[in-house]
């Protein structure tokens, strides 16, 4: 990986080790949208169940299943699918989710999917990405033209990974797209270049916070060709909604318990003594501006989440 490549990556890397320094101690392990069934009195724990099952049952993960699970996160959905007895091996990017796993007893590793090698060519059933492909193309590729090879390469690599023989032959994605899109150049600079509350406000702050360009409407589809064919695409962007406010509820709450404050300083410091742009950035995204919900928010939010089933080809 080129030094840029690799500076890109290390923010992603960076804000999911503060989210581990915080959203614990709040009762936040998963970092994706659960699913809600329309029911916003559906509560988060179960939402989240919810969310991992379908996945999970999209693929047809039962007893011997062989799953890789990119982006595993903190590890519920291999824990889950662990449950179903399956073989499931996550990776991930972050090794403080790796360490999180692996202490659960989880079979998680810190591979970057581009580096998956011909050693893990046709080893499984079935590939779930539940959140990661957010993080895949950064605002400098939209601008040198590269997204759209960036995504055919993480498709050729996900098809390489399927056993050809298998019957599940799956691909599952949970996937932010953009709906307004906006100019790659703009989220490179300063969010206080634009109006306070402006798409390009909350797209620079949500750079420079979390790192990473959401995919196109469609754009996916037409990557995939020749590996992978659409069987289903379920929206999503409610559930993130909910997902959202719920977790912006419980931090908030959480630091207005004064017993927890010194826990949380304790564990955070020493990351915003190693990135102390990205720290206060990060709190003023979510605790501020609320960039993040912003994204979900109105009856016309800039974003859509799909739930996304492809078919082997």
């Amino acid at each position: 990986m080129n030094r840029r490549g690799s500076s890109r990556q290390l923010t992603t890397i960076s804000c999911y080790t503060f989210f581990d320094k915080v959203f614990p101690d709040c009762g936040l392990l998963d970092f994706t949208e659960g699913m809600y069934h329309g029911d916003p009195t559906t509560p988060y724990e179960t939402a989240q169940r919810n969310q991992i099952r379908y996945l999970l049952d999209e693929v047809g993960c039962g007893s011997g299943t062989r799953l890789l699970d990119v982006g595993c996160g903190n590890g519920n959905l291999l824990e889950e699918a662990r449950n179903r007895g399956a073989r499931p091996v996550g990776i991930t990017i972050s090794p403080e989710q790796v360490r999180r796993c692996q202490s659960r007893g989880l079979d998680a590793r810190l591979v970057d999917y581009k580096n998956l090698g011909d050693d893990w060519t046709g080893h499984f059933d079935a590939v779930i990405a539940n959140g990661p492909i957010e993080h895949f193309v950064h605002p400098e590729d939209a601008i040198d033209g590269q997204a759209d090879s960036i995504y055919r390469k993480m498709f050729a690599i996900f098809h390489r990974a399927i056993d050809p023989s298998s019957a599940s032959r799956k691909v599952v994605n949970t996937t932010i797209h953009f709906v307004r899109q906006p100019d790659p150049s703009d989220l490179l600079k300063s969010p206080l270049t634009f109006p306070r509350g402006s798409d390009s406000f909350h797209w620079a702050f949500l750079e420079r916070s979390f790192g990473g360009f959401y995919p196109a409407l469609g754009q996916l589809e037409e990557c995939a060709a020749g590996y992978f064919s659409l069987e289903k695409t379920i929206d999503g962007t409610y559930d993130y909604f909910l997902t959202s406010e719920t977790w912006l509820r419980r931090v908030n709450a959480e630091l207005r318990r004064m017993r927890k404050i010194p826990r949380i300083l304790a564990r955070s410091f020493p990351f915003a003594l190693r990135h102390p742009r990205q720290c206060a950035t990060m709190l003023a995204c979510m605790l501020v501006t609320q960039s993040w919900n912003w994204q979900f928010r109105t009856a016309n939010p800039p974003t859509r989440l799909l739930r996304q089933t492809w078919r082997y080809r």
